[in-house]
């Protein structure tokens, strides 16, 4: 009796407990399970660095990014300016050259109405920052003048040449001859000296002659037989006519009595005389080379007095 009063009260019991066991499991079916068994959670040690440093290089990328697009937006408007402006100053110059180029027309339909056409030559047009040294231009330029100065032997011949041996002369050529003309002037200032010989001998001489002096100022003409040369400014020429000759210290001789004579009776005299010959002469630069030789004769008292200067010298235009 006492055993199942025993066993009724264990069952009893624990029916109860396995009652509030389950009311209290229904009573909590609202509350968050947590579990009891913990979870070992591990991190890099640079995680959160990394992760920032990658968000701001993302947005500094932006910003490059950006500002490009901006740079190349603003280079792609000042190249559209540039060209807008590039246009409007090419059409300013256009214009400016359509109104020049339509006065320009202007004035030379005008000018060919009031001025009469030139008359046609044969002269071609030149530069005159580079004239030409055609004969034609040389000529015009220089006006055709010329100034010369030579030298060489005087030759006595005829009669003096008994008293007398070679001695010198020199001469100064001033002239004027257009280099397209064959015909010129030219007045001629010289001096020639000659040489007494010594007594003796086939001269009949007793003494020596002093050395005579002899000035002279002649006027002549030129007349160019043959042109050659650069320019033709090279010429064989023709040369003559006269003048007056001055004489000091100077004697001659009468053949019909053989003998020795003052022909001025010891006094400076001055006589005329005639004088023609021919000359060669040869460009060189602006200059001009030239050998020449006339045959002079003076009038003086007794035999006339002739010589023959050979001459050679320069001559500038």
């Amino acid at each position: 009796m006492n055993f199942r009063l025993s066993l009724a009260s264990a069952v009893t019991v624990s029916l109860a407990l396995g009652a509030v066991s389950t009311a209290s499991a229904q009573a909590d079916t609202t509350r968050k399970t947590t579990s009891q068994t913990r979870v070992r959670v591990t991190k890099e040690s640079n995680g959160e660095v990394a992760i920032r440093r990658d968000a701001a290089f993302i947005r500094d990328s932006i910003a490059r990014a950006d500002s490009i697009t901006r740079l190349e937006t603003m280079r792609r408007d000042s190249a559209a300016r540039a060209d807008s402006l590039a246009n409007i100053e090419r059409m300013r110059r256009d214009s400016i050259a359509r109104d020049s180029s339509a006065r320009a027309d202007s004035a030379a339909r005008a000018a060919a109405v009031t001025t009469p056409p030139p008359a046609t030559t044969n002269d071609t047009i030149r530069s005159p920052g580079m004239p030409t040294m055609s004969s034609d231009s040389y000529g015009r330029h220089r006006g055709g003048w010329y100034v010369g100065l030579g030298g060489g032997a005087a030759v006595p011949t005829w009669t003096i040449s008994d008293f007398y041996k070679t001695g010198f002369g020199v001469t100064v050529p001033i002239g004027w001859q257009p280099q397209n003309a064959a015909f010129g002037i030219r007045f001629d200032l010289g001096y020639s000296r000659f040489n007494g010989r010594e007594p003796g001998g086939s001269n009949g001489l007793s003494f020596q002659p002093d050395d005579p002096n002899i000035f002279s100022a002649t006027g002549n003409l030129t007349l160019d037989l043959l042109k050659f040369g650069e320019s033709r400014r090279g010429a064989l020429y023709l040369v003559g006519g006269g003048g007056l000759y001055r004489f000091t210290n100077f004697f001659s001789g009468d053949r019909t009595d053989n003998e020795v004579q003052s022909a001025f009776e010891g006094k400076p005299s001055t006589k005329g005389g005639l004088t023609g010959g021919a000359g060669l002469a040869f460009p060189i630069g602006g200059a001009s080379v030239f050998v020449e030789s006339r045959y002079t004769n003076a009038y003086t008292q007794g035999e006339e007095t002739r010589w023959v200067p050979i001459i050679f010298g320069l001559k500038w235009r």
